[in-house]
């Protein structure tokens, strides 16, 4: 019953988007086209900043290259980005998730974003809002 019910789910989408407040400021990012494309579809919601280990709320952050840095102290947060991207990632691999939903200029969900970067590379069909 179990592997059938993770079948089920057919989406990844940033936890933000569906009102969840895990972003950095505290806040969600609540998307209305977001919950109306999900209608009545299975899916997981996550943030990978949060599966990585970081706290809610946590100061903003921001990709240069390879790395993840804090925005007012310049603290190097690259590993847990690359933990939450991991996690994310062996989510997707577990429930055969094909497509995802993620947050636009968010350093792990937007376009250039760490957990974008090994999501592309699996094959994810990714729209961002």
């Amino acid at each position: 019953m179990l592997a059938e019910k993770m079948k089920e789910i057919e989406i990844l989408v940033s936890a933000c988007l569906v009102g969840k407040k895990c972003r950095y400021d505290g806040k969600d990012k609540l998307n209305k086209e977001v919950i109306k494309l999900l209608g009545k579809r299975k899916y997981i919601a996550v943030c990978p900043e949060v599966l990585g280990g970081l706290p809610v709320p946590r100061e903003p952050a921001t990709r240069h290259g390879n790395k993840v840095i804090t925005n007012y102290t310049k603290r190097d947060v690259t590993a847990f980005f690359k933990v939450g991207a991991l996690k994310t990632l062996q989510l997707v691999k577990k429930y055969g998730i094909k497509e995802a939903y993620l947050k636009s200029k968010s350093p792990s969900c937007g376009e250039n974003g760490i957990t974008t970067e090994m999501l592309k590379k699996q094959g994810l069909n990714i729209k961002w809002f």
